[in-house]
Order: structure tokens, then C-alpha cells, then sequence
């Protein structure tokens, strides 16, 4: 990509079979640190199509863009910080996304079920929240979970196994961990 500026303009020059997102960067997510890269490349070789997704501790979006353009129905955005709301709602708007819902609050505001869950946030929010994230998750659901700490990839795992989770993948990376879940219907 070729960035051209002037003035108070950016003018992308974009490749040819991507996929663009905009952000003026307010918030975490501005998909340079390697938890939010992990993220986008699972989320890039994934079929989103008329799935539902809840993005916990969204920051600027990114995350829930991508899956956007990438054909989910509907994303459901929410984080602590006020700013962080707001700003996510101007990104969606650079980016021409409707069908997007940025909420500040904590994850009890939250209702109804969703076909994927992207959790970029610190293990310890992941593992504390667990049971209410899986009362958010649709039978045969998927978490992308990054931020994990490689001390507490086995806690994040072994927790979400014990109440039917599969693991689908774990991406080692530099100093996080992200990974793929899926809740079962059968348990094993």
C-alpha cells in the first residue's frame, strides 16, 4: 500500500484482493501489535457470511470491521471506555458500516447469542467473564481469544475445555497467545 500525503488528506493506494479498513486510532486496535495481527489473520482465512459477532473490549473496531467485510450480518462492539465507543462508531462510519452496535458498558448489558466472539483483552477479563461468555456464544460458536499471557494459555484453554470448548488453534506469537474455540454441542 502506497500512502500518498497533503495537507489533511491520505490518499491510500490500496493492492488489488485486499481488504480495506480505515482508522483514526483513539483506542487500542490499531492493528499494529502482534495480538490484533493474529486476530485479523484468523479472522482473514474464516467465512464470516451471515454470522452474528460480539467483539468484547472492541477499542477502535478493527477486529469487528474485518469480520464485517468479511460478510457477518451484524457486530455487536462493546468496551468500558466511553472513548473508545465513540470512536469506534466514527471508524464504522469511514468505513461505511451500518450494521454495527458500539455499547459502553461491561459484558452483563450484553443479550443474546452470537455466532462468533473476538475477545483481544487480558486473560484475566477472558477468565473471569467465562460463564457469561458462554452464555453469549450459539451452539457450534467460535471465540478468537487473544491477549493471553503464555503463562495462562493452559488456565484460558483448560477452563473453556472443561465446560465443552474444543481448541481449533493456538498461534504462539512473541509474547501472547491467540486462539480458536469452539463450543461443542456434545461435550467430550
Amino acid at each position: 500500500m502506497k500512502i500518498i500525503e497533503c495537507e489533511k488528506f491520505q490518499i491510500l493506494n490500496i493492492e488489488h484482493n485486499t481488504i480495506p479498513i480505515v482508522l483514526k486510532c483513539n483506542a487500542f486496535g490499531s492493528g499494529e501489535h502482534e495480538t490484533t495481527k493474529s486476530c485479523l489473520e484468523i479472522i482473514s482465512k474464516m467465512d464470516f457470511s451471515g454470522k452474528t459477532v460480539l467483539d468484547i473490549g472492541a477499542g477502535t473496531g478493527i477486529l469487528s470491521f474485518a469480520s464485517l467485510k468479511k460478510g457477518a450480518k451484524l457486530a455487536v462492539c462493546f468496551d468500558i471506555s466511553f472513548e473508545a465507543s465513540k470512536n469506534l462508531k466514527e471508524n464504522a462510519t469511514y468505513n461505511c458500516l451500518s450494521n454495527i452496535y458500539s455499547i459502553c458498558s461491561t459484558i452483563d448489558a450484553i443479550k443474546s447469542h452470537y455466532d462468533v466472539i473476538l475477545a483481544n483483552i487480558y486473560s484475566s477479563i477472558i477468565l473471569s467473564n467465562i460463564k457469561k461468555i458462554d452464555e453469549l456464544l450459539a451452539s457450534e460458536g467460535l471465540i478468537i481469544a487473544s491477549g493471553i499471557n503464555y503463562e495462562y494459555n493452559f488456565d484460558v484453554r483448560n477452563a473453556f475445555e472443561k465446560i465443552g470448548y474444543k481448541t481449533l488453534q493456538s498461534v504462539f506469537l512473541d509474547d501472547y497467545v491467540t486462539v480458536v474455540l469452539k463450543k461443542c454441542t456434545m461435550k467430550s
